[in-house]
């Protein structure tokens, strides 16, 4: 038993699991069964590429776990309840966030209901899929008199570093989900505006300010000419050779959050007062946050027109925004208040005359 733990990467002590490394990218080859099964979302289900692709995100994955057990060329033949529990246990190393975890199981589960349906496994083996429960917190959106300053603190000295500023830039300038962002083209991207594919393949027209236009422009410039069509791409880094930083791959959304966690790191080691300027930035969908709460703030509460920006079906989705803003709103009133009173109890100028 400890050995195949060993060899499937196991908990390792707390370590990621080895077969973390190994995840097939975007543009690397699954086994045929599970591109049946995208195939089967994209034509018979018309799901949006966006929801395919994040499919395919969670579901390289298990195939990447799969591949550490000894296994033929027929994926779904080699899945049993040991193995899955194990997956389980392995990814929560991987995703330790319960939100990021429960949509990668949904869509093995949904995997193991289609296998079922075709005969490729012998049981129905989704429910053994366990997808955990999580509570959506609080918003921890940017302080809107930060933003300016946190995006002129992004390093620019690498590739790297301009995709990610860039990135950074376009997600708080425009409110984009993190997979609308990583969907887009270069070719997308105009100074007029662009449309995006949101939730239930309802396109939108967002716009970005002309500092995330040009933070946009010198990540395209220093990257150059190449064979692929992404606006943001996966840059390798030298000691992985494939898997999850291939050069020319699309950005994934797993990829996005390492970025956003590479750069508090970055942030962090320049001392606590650079870091204070990124600490709310905790993933990329800070940067919708923060993009929700500037709106409403700069458009006096106009919940309208946020909800067309960002694309939410309905107001109440926009309620725990609305009271942000109005905490704030409420501590500058109380601030002021402490001014004044402080001012009136002051002796008046000129010696009281």
């Amino acid at each position: 038993m400890a050995a195949t733990r060993r060899r499937g990467g196991g908990r390792g002590g707390g370590r990621r699991p080895t077969w973390a490394e190994q995840v097939p990218g975007p543009g690397d080859p699954l086994p045929d069964q599970v591109e049946q099964f995208l195939d089967n979302l994209r034509v018979q289900r018309n799901r949006p590429i966006t929801t395919v692709r994040a499919y395919r995100q969670d579901l390289a994955k298990f195939v990447a776990y799969m591949r550490t057990q000894p296994l033929g060329d027929d994926l779904c033949a080699a899945v049993d309840r040991e193995r899955l529990r194990r997956y389980q246990i392995d990814l929560a190393q991987v995703l330790a966030h319960a939100r990021t975890r429960a949509r990668a199981l949904v869509a093995l589960r949904r995997f193991l209901a289609y296998a079922y349906d075709e005969g490729w496994t012998g049981e129905e083996l989704s429910r053994v899929v366990v997808v955990p429960r999580y509570t959506v917190g609080d918003p921890h959106p940017v302080p809107t008199e930060t933003v300016p300053r946190l995006l002129a603190a992004l390093p620019t000295a690498s590739l790297r570093d301009l995709r990610d500023r860039a990135l950074v830039h376009l997600l708080i300038a425009t409110g984009c989900r993190i997979s609308e962002a990583c969907a887009l083209d270069r070719t997308d991207v105009r100074a007029d505006g662009f449309r995006v594919l949101g939730k239930g393949g309802k396109h939108r027209t967002v716009y970005m300010t002309d500092g995330a236009l040009a933070a946009v422009r010198e990540y395209l410039d220093r990257r150059g000419p190449d064979d692929s069509p992404a606006l943001f791409i996966s840059v390798a880094r030298p000691e992985l050779d494939r898997g999850r930083a291939t050069p020319g791959n699309r950005l994934t959304t797993d990829g996005a959050r390492r970025a956003v966690t590479a750069l508090r790191r970055r942030l962090a080691a320049e001392g606590p007062a650079v870091f204070a300027l990124i600490a709310e930035l905790r993933t990329p969908h800070g940067a919708r946050h923060t993009t929700a709460t500037t709106l409403l703030e700069a458009t006096d509460g106009d919940v309208r027109l946020v909800q067309e920006v960002l694309g939410h079906a309905t107001l109440e989705t926009l309620r725990v925004y609305t009271e942000i803003t109005d905490k704030r709103k409420r501590a500058a009133y109380q601030r002021l208040g402490e001014y004044l009173a402080e001012k009136a109890s002051a002796p008046p100028e000129g010696g009281g005359q």
